[in-house]
């Protein structure tokens, strides 16, 4: 996959445990990916686009699709689904392409995450992950195996693209990346979804010199993801 240099990106990746039904065909696929889509942004993961160039192809092993953004075409998000329900995405950091409305007394940093940012698109990560089964016909219950990870950290700062919550400067980030995985279900995924996104950030925030957020912002971020809708 083609990426600007130094970008970062959050990926995840799904797959049944013991698939009930062992093999989809490439329309079945992409009626699911269709209907999986969550509107809470402009541009959501896992989007699906008719337009030539962007829309999903089929491949003999399902579908995929690569979407340029951000007014580059060296710039994308991709995502694969494949015959076995199967199911990998990634999504670029906006902070390598935005930058914050606001300046404050130390300037920005070069290079950056921005913790609300991060929250809002586990958050997505997650209910996507769900939501795309649902709509493949997997019973609520049944286990599917999930990786969150983020790639290309080091020598980010912990910062913040709202002005209202406060961070301190400094907290640099020496790993270049951070991984997460476990079994869950969709049901378990739509009860716990404020903890499991608390869970993935922790995770990643603590590589940022210690840094922590309260599960109360978490919690108060992710309802601004489930109530937003574009």
């Amino acid at each position: 996959m083609t990426r600007v240099r130094d970008t970062g990106y959050i990926e995840s990746g799904q797959r049944l445990i013991q698939p009930k039904k062992l093999e989809w065909n490439q329309h079945e696929l992409l009626v699911a990916a269709e209907r999986a889509e969550l509107r809470n942004t402009g541009w959501p993961i896992g989007l699906v686009l008719q337009r030539p160039g962007l829309a999903p192809v089929p491949t003999p092993d399902g579908i995929e699709a690569r979407l340029s953004h951000y007014s580059s075409e060296q710039t994308e998000d991709f995502w694969s689904f494949r015959k076995d329900g199967s199911y990998y995405v990634s999504r670029l950091f906006e902070e390598d392409f935005s930058k914050p409305q606001f300046t404050s007394s130390e300037g920005h940093p070069e290079r950056y995450v921005w913790f609300d940012v991060r929250i809002w698109r586990i958050a997505e990560v997650f209910l996507h992950s769900a939501t795309l089964y649902r709509e493949l016909g997997i019973p609520p219950a049944e286990p599917y195996a999930l990786d969150v990870n983020h790639r290309g950290l080091e020598a980010r700062e912990f910062y913040v693209s709202n002005p209202s919550r406060f961070v301190r400067r400094g907290r640099i980030c020496r790993s270049p990346e951070v991984t997460w995985k476990r079994e869950v279900t969709q049901d378990y995924v739509i009860s716990n979804l404020k903890s499991l996104v608390g869970e993935v950030a922790s995770n990643l925030f603590v590589l940022f010199d210690f840094a922590q957020v309260s599960q109360d912002v978490v919690d108060g971020i992710v309802d601004e993801f489930l109530h937003s809708k574009v």
